[in-house]
């Protein structure tokens, strides 16, 4: 997502997105929609456990977040370890981080479990590893860890080895799959993905036209999550349209869908244009990025005119055209003068 529409990315790492899994419910949905294993069908919030406990080791404890949930799945315990890879570069050691991670885990379970030697019936949990990650560059770090092992593949089942899933947010989903999907994860994977402020509003509206799988304490939990993660103002504008129903979306889409699809381009055009002017004008380069904001500003302000007008040309009610357009009673009277 640009950079003008994000908060801080330690706010998303280290809060937002461990807030948002640390609801079961959102987190079930991420192993049953998109993990998709046959194992997972039956598990429920009730199954599931928090463990309120990080594995992260010191070397990585600035970079990192992890969520670890236990569960009981056929009489048998597994432990999912949920690591958040939102860095702006790939880490190539990956795969040996989890290996330490899980081992890790088993270390302490078995420490706990304080199993006797001469038990025949040991049983450890199965521990499922997950990572997600946002950044920019498309992951392409080995998913299976003998593929980091010197000649792994010649050793065959006498070396450890295992998977993990990976999500990788801006690159293994298309905005159409994740619509189709219509589950609280995709809806968030549509939001986190690196678009303009003008494709986050028009996916905000998809999410109220078309995701109506979502239940109101997953809408509450997604307007959570983009208020944290997301710009004041565009963060605001967001929740309001979340709020609203969807025969006023389907409205308000009708009514300035060119415009929204317009709006940027022109607010970057008339923004450089002037930027340059201005720059050159001044002889700095403080001009130009001075000019480019002013711009932008300027475009913004033409396209919520043109929204007006467009909107009163279809007798909309006034109160509506200063909800969707921001615009005062005085500069709406003044357009509809002006179409007279």
């Amino acid at each position: 997502m640009d950079n003008n529409i994000k908060k801080d990315i330690n706010n998303i790492h280290d809060k937002s997105y461990k807030d948002l899994y640390s609801n079961k419910q959102v987190f079930l949905d991420l192993v049953k929609e998109m993990v998709n294993a046959p194992w997972s069908k039956e598990l429920s919030t009730e199954d599931l456990t928090l463990i309120n406990k990080s594995y992260i080791a010191s070397d990585y404890e600035e970079q990192e977040s992890d969520i670890v949930y236990s569960a009981n799945i056929n009489d048998g315990e597994v432990i999912f370890y949920v690591l958040l890879e939102f860095q702006s570069t790939i880490d190539y050691r990956m795969p040996l981080r989890l290996f330490f991670y899980i081992s890790e885990i088993l270390r302490e379970y078995a420490k706990n479990a304080n199993h006797k030697k001469s038990d025949r019936n040991i049983k450890i949990p199965a521990v499922v590893p997950i990572v997600l990650y946002n950044g920019q560059h498309k992951w392409d770090v080995p998913t299976r860890f003998s593929d980091i092992v010197y000649n792994g593949q010649i050793f065959g089942h006498n070396i450890v080895d295992f998977n993990y899933d990976i999500f990788d947010v801006n690159h293994d989903y298309t905005k159409e799959e994740l619509i189709e999907t219509k589950s609280i994860t995709s809806a968030i994977f549509l939001l986190d993905q690196k678009v303009s402020p003008v494709e986050f509003l028009n996916r905000i509206k998809a999410i109220v036209l078309f995701f109506d799988k979502l239940t109101p304490k997953e809408m509450q939990v997604l307007k959570h999550w983009i208020k944290n993660s997301v710009e004041e103002g565009l963060a605001e504008e967001a929740v309001e349209i979340l709020s609203a129903s969807r025969e006023e979306v389907e409205t308000m889409v009708a009514s300035n869908a060119f415009i929204l699809t317009e709006m940027k381009e022109k607010a970057k055009a008339e923004g450089r244009k002037q930027g340059i002017e201005q720059g050159i004008e001044q002889g700095i380069e403080q001009g130009i990025e001075q000019g480019i904001e002013q711009g932008i500003e300027q475009g913004i302000e033409k396209a919520k005119v043109e929204m007006a007008k467009e909107m009163l040309k279809d007798n909309e009610p006034i109160e509506k055209i200063i909800r969707y357009s921001k615009l005062s009673v005085e500069q709406i009277k003044e357009i509809q003068n002006s179409l007279k």
